[in-house]
């Protein structure tokens, strides 16, 4: 088929061609009516009705022929078949010129459709047609029409107006030819630019597209102007929802405001932040790098923000330090077992002797057994903290949590910690609920959690337990409906030695923690502030046989 360019330039050609026929149709008409001499049948509307059927011709082949080439020479021909009838109708030697600057300008079409060479065939037969329409004149052949001065012409300027034809069609034919093959490379480089631009364009969507962090760019007013998937992605947003609004609005933050923008563009310690981040899920940490935006025109500079959700990281930092304040604690524990252990232990032998001997009083028993006891609580202490230090043990076998929940909750809704106003509901899944674990240990696991909810709630309350299977994981949760903690509070919630009540030690939950992570478990904790808080403790199920 032919290509879609050269197809373009054969319609213009045909629309030019009706354009100048339909013309010259106008002006036969207008000069016959105006005319006191009439013709019966004027020879040129039978050319005119010819370039109209022609031109039908010329659009069928178009859908019908595969050569290009062949249907450009036979359009370009035919053109020059109906100009040599015009010259003949209408004169064209000597001074009356005519139609006869059709000829170059048909040349030049076709030479610039084609090529330098094929544009001197064309050339070649344009100057062909009119000589042969001057000979047959001369000789009496076909009648003069418009060349009646032709025969009484010297043959001398017969051939020099046939010789001028000549030279002006060639000239037009290399003129139009080297245009022709200029274009062509022109669009030829045109066209390798543009595909290796469209390359660029596209690698730089793949690379944006393919980084692992937010990409996000701004004007000098901060505001966005694009942002990559991934960056949309991290901010739980649409792109639609990003583009156009201002990185202060968007992040939420008074650091990121355009002038605090512009610093931190120019200061590179200034150019790294971390702040939170809060979208319609879970909180954020994101790390943000801001560096300034260059552009090619001047005066529209702006920012580049490259952002990345640093909360994982966050949370393991965050562990590390707990892990690091445990093993402190750790070390105070083992110090003041050493500097303890001895004194209390010889204090306690040295009552229990004494309790021995015979001539006691009523008040020396009553010392000494204050002092037993005194020293057994201290050993209690002790123990407490020696537990801090004790290496993880590993767990010495299955055990049905489910069942071991189950009975503890039954012990937990008639303990002195359950007030009259409050409310324990528990509720498990079929399971199974069968972990490696010691007993024991995810015993005080529940009590530390159930005794934490409880005192949450002093004015009573509803403390829910829900246990269930999931995806390989126990996952066994406490809610209440007390006074619940804010972000911060979270963050250290694990942390030796905070308490949030007035009683408590803090270190349950940090004995809680160290439990579950001792089991290859993980603990998670959420809260709203006066709403509540819910502790999520997550347990590797046993692996069960499948049934054969």
């Amino acid at each position: 088929m032919l290509d879609a360019a050269l197809e373009g330039k054969l319609k213009r050609l045909m629309f030019l061609r009706v354009v100048m026929i339909t013309t010259l149709l106008l002006i036969a008409v207008y000069v016959e009516t105006v005319s006191e001499t009439l013709l019966r049948v004027n020879p040129l509307y039978f050319l005119i009705a010819a370039t109209y059927g022609l031109t039908l011709l010329h659009v069928l082949a178009l859908r019908l022929v595969m050569a290009g080439a062949a249907l450009v020479y036979a359009q370009v021909v035919g053109d020059l078949a109906i100009i040599t009838g015009l010259v003949y109708l209408t004169g064209g030697t000597g001074t009356r010129t005519g139609f006869m600057l059709l000829y170059p300008i048909s040349v030049l079409s076709g030479s610039v459709l084609l090529s330098r060479g094929k544009g001197m065939v064309l050339a070649g037969t344009a100057t062909l047609f009119y000589g042969a329409v001057l000979w047959t004149v001369r000789q009496g052949l076909v009648p003069p029409w418009g060349l009646a001065d032709v025969p009484s012409m010297p043959a001398k300027h017969l051939v020099y107006s046939i010789f001028v034809t000549g030279v002006g069609c060639a000239t037009v034919a290399m003129i139009g030819g080297y245009l022709s093959e200029s274009l062509k490379r022109a669009g030829e480089r045109l066209e390798v630019a543009a595909e290796q631009v469209a390359d660029l364009q596209e690698l730089n969507k793949v690379i944006v597209d393919s980084i692992h962090s937010g990409l996000l760019t701004a004007d000098a007013a901060g505001r966005v102007l694009h942002v990559n998937p991934i960056g949309a992605s991290i901010l739980g947003l649409r792109s639609g929802a990003i583009v156009g609004r201002t990185v202060h609005e968007i992040f939420g933050s008074v650091l990121l405001e355009p002038s605090a923008l512009k610093a931190r563009a120019r200061d590179r310690g200034l150019s790294r932040l971390e702040l939170s981040y809060e979208a319609t899920g879970a909180p954020l940490e994101l790390g943000i790098s801001v560096s300034a935006l260059q552009t090619a025109e001047p005066g529209r500079e702006g920012f580049l923000l490259v952002f990345q959700d640093v909360t994982e990281v966050k949370r393991l930092e965050h562990e590390v330090r707990t892990k690091e304040k445990l093993a402190a604690v750790g070390e105070m524990a083992a110090h003041l077992a050493h500097e303890i252990r001895n004194p209390l232990g010889s204090i306690s032998g040295s009552a229990q002797v004494l309790m021995t001997e015979p001539n006691m009083s009523a008040e020396q028993a009553r010392l000494l057994a204050i002092i037993t006891r005194e020293s057994q609580r201290l050993s209690a202490a002790l123990n407490r903290f020696l537990f801090q230090v004790r290496p993880a043990l590993s767990p010495p076998g299955p055990v049905d949590v489910g069942l071991m929940v189950s009975q503890n909750v039954t012990l937990l809704r008639n303990s002195p910690e359950v007030g009259p106003n409050h409310v324990v509901e528990f509720e498990a899944d079929g399971g199974p609920h069968v972990c490696l674990a010691d007993p024991d240990q995810i015993t005080q696991v529940f009590w530390n959690l159930a005794r934490n909810a409880l005192e949450a709630m002093p004015d009573g309350g509803t403390l829910r337990l829900h246990l269930r299977a999931a995806g390989g994981s126990l996952v066994l949760s406490v809610r209440d409906q007390g006074r619940g903690m804010g972000r911060e509070e979270q963050r250290r919630i694990f942390e030796p030695f905070r308490s949030g009540t007035a009683m408590g030690t803090g270190l349950g939950l940090a004995i809680v923690y160290r439990i579950v992570r001792e089991h290859k478990g993980d603990i998670t904790v959420r809260s709203i502030p006066s709403q509540g808080t819910e502790v999520e403790v997550r347990l590797p199920l046993v692996a069960q046989p499948v049934p054969a």
